[in-house]
């Protein structure tokens, strides 16, 4: 009798302890796609500090974008090029697309998806210097809403275009349409080449032929855009 009943004993203590704790469902757990910032403070609490989740960002652009880069598609780029300067330190370029001389048609011809936080267009200054816009700027702002809806990204920087040496009163007028575009479509607006203007121009140690930064202005641009980007995934 005493053997029977310390067997059942065993038995319970055996079940009790394959219990163990509960351990949730995964589909029940939050993605681990979040924007950043998402579930920092639980992750402060647990590990006793806050770190900001990596920001991936796709680019969409012209020559300022692509800045005569060896590889763009690569991920190898010239200084010239905004992007170097924007990523880093938890912001990390995973596509997009960008070509010298790119009209916002051909850049819509070119997109496809991609899995980003944050979409980066600056976009417009080959429709403004090819007469694109000349009859109003309704078919460039068409092709950026069309862009950003391809890429699919979570949230859209939209940036001011440079000045234009050779037209700047198209380019502050086409700047203006593309900031009323921002605000309409619940984007992010900057004006990422203020530090790069006098009025409507370049300054004159921000470029060599009035249209492309120096590499003293890219780097100033992306600065700029990258606290764009980082506001945006906040």
């Amino acid at each position: 009798m005493r053997r029977w009943l310390l067997g059942i004993a065993a038995t319970v203590l055996l079940v009790t302890g394959c219990a163990g704790p509960h351990v949730p469902d995964p589909a029940s757990e939050e993605s681990a796609a979040v924007p950043a910032g998402a579930g920092a403070g639980a992750a402060g609490a647990a590990g006793g500090e806050q770190q900001r989740q990596t920001v991936r960002i796709a680019a969409v652009g012209d020559s300022i974008t692509h800045g005569r880069s060896p590889e763009f598609a690569a991920g190898a780029l010239s200084e010239r090029s905004w992007i170097p300067h924007a990523v880093g330190g938890g912001v990390e370029l995973v596509g997009g697309w960008a070509r010298g001389g790119a009209t916002t048609a051909e850049m819509l011809d070119h997109v496809t998806p991609v899995d980003a936080d944050v979409l980066v267009i600056l976009a417009g200054t080959n429709d403004v210097l090819q007469g694109v816009t000349d009859s109003g700027h309704g078919r460039s702002l068409t092709n950026i809403r069309a862009i950003a809806r391809t890429v699919g990204a979570q949230n859209v920087v939209l940036s001011a275009i440079p000045p234009l040496n050779r037209r700047p009163a198209a380019a502050a007028a086409f700047n203006d349409s593309l900031r009323e575009l921002a605000q309409n479509a619940g984007w992010h607006w900057v004006d990422g080449p203020a530090p790069l203007r006098d009025g409507t121009r370049f300054l004159p140690e921000m470029t060599h032929d009035g249209i492309h930064p120096t590499p003293e202005g890219a780097d100033t641009l992306g600065k700029v855009l990258r606290g764009a980007v980082l506001d945006a995934a906040d």
